[in-house]
């Protein structure tokens, strides 16, 4: 497995750090194991040294090279030099306990074989003391890191336990030597999972890196990284939005990219229920400009970066980012079956102009990663709980009962080259991340962690929201096929009437920019079910051409295709 460690560095002073503790803790175990056993010796013979038997004193001073490092041994693979004592709690005490014990049965096996036995109560104190003796240091390391470090004691909770699972690991070196010698594009690359796929793609031997972007400052910050980290890349970055077709027309034409890493959207699912026209700008018409700008020149593949909020939506982010999917499968399906140039066109603005065609032999190959609730990102259900507990509370969960499922940043960079190099055209590819967290245990573990009680030093208000507010969590909600050996799933929706969704999105683009009040029922229905063109939708948009009213009419609806073929339902999950 390649260690996925961004081009920053942090990763390596960390190591760094810890493998001194490492080295300091091995050392003093050394010392502390033999200590306790001479302990026990000398308890066993009433705290007089000078009752102790010569050969007792003389066994142990030739035992103890033979078990020093035979219990070190015990100790690394129990995990005990690991960076997880800042935040020691059930897990780490267990640990300890069973490396302790294998030690312990390490010492009666070794003294019998090469010495006779010994009491029974010189082992039981043994294994005591050298318990304590190990576990001493860590815990008052642990008390003292959170004393000194308040607003760090809640961050620093190991990965494992914030999951609920050992995180999934993934061998990116064929993933990535599929983008050698590529022009990459990236969009949304100042965001946190645009910004670490970028750091991976840059050490991978690419043609060309493409950062795009409308956040200036994020983008110009990874620029400056990645050229101190990798100045051999040949990087360009640049500022635009993907609801722009004429700047994203312009990038393309001059940089042509070969594949494309779509992930400029919107995600924040409270914020898009009170704005669901900039949802549908962005996350609906952006995917439609980036795809349709990559089919119009050359790309060969296309990943778009989507969420397990997808599966059977219900809230804005949900079905924005299902409809997203759905104009790529749409287009795809139009290659496959030699129509590409029957595919209408869209404005990102309400000017009337002819709507240019694709060009012939269009080869775009369309494919789906859907990211569950990154765990490092700003947005987070455990990021919020951090930021809440540093500021003293409180920390809000909308129920008890409450969950999502979380994935780290490396996991999410991982399907997505995983899908970019193995996924069939047309795929929708998804992380087994396990069962669900649950966000209320989550917060209480997390106050723990930062040193104080929950519901005393700082309280959990349960803010109550409504379903259509919580991040959809619910990756499972339609039929999936496991990849053998990979923990990736490939998701396969509902069919849907793909010239009837393109027929329908002049229509609820127009209500976007209106800013109407039914945008969001309108989003809904779309992803449930394409449906009939409504007025407006289609022949009566003065942006509608006639080879999108033509169409329309070539492909009557059927009545076995006008039946709902996916519905729309409401599940708990939280943001």
């Amino acid at each position: 497995m390649v260690r996925m460690e961004g081009l920053n560095g942090k990763g390596k002073k960390r190591f760094e750090h810890w493998r001194l503790v490492g080295v300091g803790l091995a050392v003093y175990d050394a010392l502390a194991v033999n200590l306790a056993y001479f302990l026990a010796l000398w308890l066993r013979y009433d705290c007089r040294f000078s009752a102790i038997p010569e050969d007792g004193l003389r066994w142990l001073g030739r035992f103890a090279p033979l078990y020093t490092p035979v219990c070190l041994a015990i100790f690394w693979l129990c995990r005990m030099y690991r960076d997880q004592w800042r935040h020691a709690g059930d897990r780490e005490l267990l640990q300890a306990v069973l490396a302790v014990c294998l030690a312990c049965a390490a010492q009666i096996v070794g003294v019998w074989a090469l010495f006779g036995g010994m009491p029974a109560d010189y082992y039981v104190v043994g294994a005591l003391l050298q318990l304590l003796a190990v576990l001493l240091p860590r815990l008052l390391y642990r008390l003292v890191w959170g004393i000194l470090h308040p607003e760090k004691a809640a961050k620093d909770v190991s990965v494992e336990e914030l999951l609920g699972r050992e995180p999934v690991k993934m061998d990116m070196e064929e993933a990535l030597s599929f983008l050698q010698n590529k022009t990459v594009l990236v969009t949304g690359a100042g965001g946190l999972i645009g910004g670490e796929l970028c750091r991976q793609i840059a050490g991978c031997g690419v043609k060309k890196l493409i950062l795009f972007d409308v956040r200036d400052e994020q983008t110009g910050a990874l620029q400056r990284e990645l050229k101190e980290q990798a100045p051999q890349l040949d990087l360009v970055a640049l500022v635009g939005s993907v609801q722009d077709d004429r700047r994203l027309e312009k990038v393309f034409s001059q940089y042509s990219p070969q594949v494309v890493f779509h992930g400029a959207a919107y995600s924040d699912a409270p914020l898009l229920e009170g704005s669901p026209w900039e949802a549908v700008k962005n996350n609906v018409l952006g995917a439609h400009q980036t795809a349709w700008a990559a089919m119009s020149h050359g790309c060969q593949r296309f990943v778009l970066l989507s969420g397990d909020e997808a599966a059977k939506p219900s809230s804005v982010l949900g079905a924005s980012r299902r409809l997203g999917e759905m104009i790529l499968e749409a287009f795809g399906r139009a290659i496959r079956e030699g129509r590409s140039q029957e595919l209408p066109g869209l404005h990102s603005r309400r000017v009337k102009k002819e709507l240019a065609l694709l060009p012939e032999g269009v080869n775009t190959e369309f494919v789906t990663a859907r990211l569950g609730n990154v765990l490092e990102g700003s947005g987070s259900a455990v990021a919020m709980f951090q930021r809440q507990i540093v500021q003293g509370g409180p920390v809000t969960v909308p129920d008890p009962g409450a969950a999502c499922h979380l994935m780290t940043a490396q996991e999410a960079v991982g399907l997505i080259l995983y899908a970019c190099a193995h996924a069939k055209d047309g795929e929708i590819l998804a992380l087994d991340m396990g069962e669900p967290v649950n966000l209320d245990a989550q917060a209480r573990k997390l106050i723990q962690r930062s040193g104080h009680r929950p519901d005393q030093d700082i309280s959990i208000v349960y803010t109550g929201c409504p379903a259509e507010e919580r991040r959809e969590a619910s990756p499972t909600a339609e039929e999936q096929e496991k990849i053998a050996d990979s923990g990736i799933y490939i998701c396969r929706p509902a069919p849907f009437d793909a010239a009837l969704l393109l027929a329908r999105l002049p229509g609820l683009m127009k209500a976007a920019y209106e800013e109407r009040g039914d945008v969001r029922e309108r989003l809904l229905q779309l992803v449930s079910d394409p449906g009939p063109a409504e007025s407006g939708d289609s022949g009566d948009d003065p942006e509608a051409t006639p080879q999108t009213r033509q169409n329309q009419k070539k492909r009557p609806r059927s009545r076995r295709e006008s039946k709902p073929q996916q519905n729309v339902e409401n599940t708990s999950n939280a943001q």
